[in-house]
């Protein structure tokens, strides 16, 4: 029940539709305008690209910054960039893929040591044929692919939200993941959530954020309604609810 709550509440449409059902629903002229007003309102709100682009900014500023000029041992890459395409027998990269990308140039460029792979789609395995199946086999031939050994990479194969992602990696590596220096890799309007999943845990990676809202010279401000103001908007309400659940069920 709680989860259904939660749902909605992470619907930007939830707050616009409210006021207007209470308006269709109520007899008295006055309140019906109001409540009309309200949902007009918020829907200008939430189709505003710079006012989500301002909020989304504020909501990690404090981790908006170079990465520490020092070597990690650990990249811990949080998943959600990639399915596996069993039709194709490829892997195929969402729009916030620039998680493994960074991941592995920083690996590159000899910032961190190991990969480590935290349950991303195209990896994750099941303990019975029903649900998602990743292909972490398919996965390390393509990382081999593009030069980064077997044995530098790291797989968590099982998590399903955040909170098991920091749980079972602490599991898989050890004690070794609180003494050496770490480094967590995730987008922007992820890595507040996942640094209090990851510190409950006793662990204090630095972060390093992806996926960040960026300004294109050459190209002004975004004023006029937009629609996928409204698909950022169930983004940070996720992250916001889900910050705050992290923080109160800890």
């Amino acid at each position: 029940m709680l989860r259904f709550i939660a749902y909605f509440l992470t619907l930007p449409l939830f707050y616009i539709l409210l006021p207007l059902a209470v308006g269709l629903i109520v007899k008295h002229r006055k309140v019906k305008k109001i409540c009309y007003g309200i949902s007009i309102a918020l829907a200008l709100f939430f189709t505003s690209p710079w006012i989500i682009d301002q909020i989304n900014r504020s909501w990690y500023k404090e981790y908006d910054h170079p990465i520490a000029d020092k070597e990690y041992t650990y990249g811990i890459v949080l998943g959600g960039y990639s399915d596996w395409d069993w039709d194709r027998d490829r892997i195929e990269f969402s729009d916030i893929a620039d998680r493994l990308t960074e991941g592995i140039r920083l690996y590159k460029l000899g910032k961190i040591k190991k990969l480590v792979l935290a349950s991303d789609g195209s990896i994750i395995e099941t303990e019975s044929e029903e649900g998602f199946r990743g292909n972490p086999k398919g996965v390390m031939q393509f990382l081999t692919m593009l030069g980064i050994p077997e044995e530098d990479v790291i797989m968590e194969t099982k998590a399903n939200s955040t909170r098991e992602n920091a749980a079972f990696t602490l599991q898989l590596i050890g004690n070794d993941l609180k003494e050496k220096p770490s480094l967590l890799i995730t987008s922007a309007i992820h890595m507040r959530r996942s640094l209090l999943a990851f510190n409950q845990e006793g662990l204090f990676p630095d972060p390093y954020i992806t996926d960040t809202d960026y300004h294109i010279r050459g190209k002004g401000i975004r004023l006029m309604p937009s629609l996928t103001a409204l698909i950022a908007w169930r983004t940070f309400l996720h992250e916001f609810i889900g910050y705050w659940a992290y923080k109160t069920i800890a």
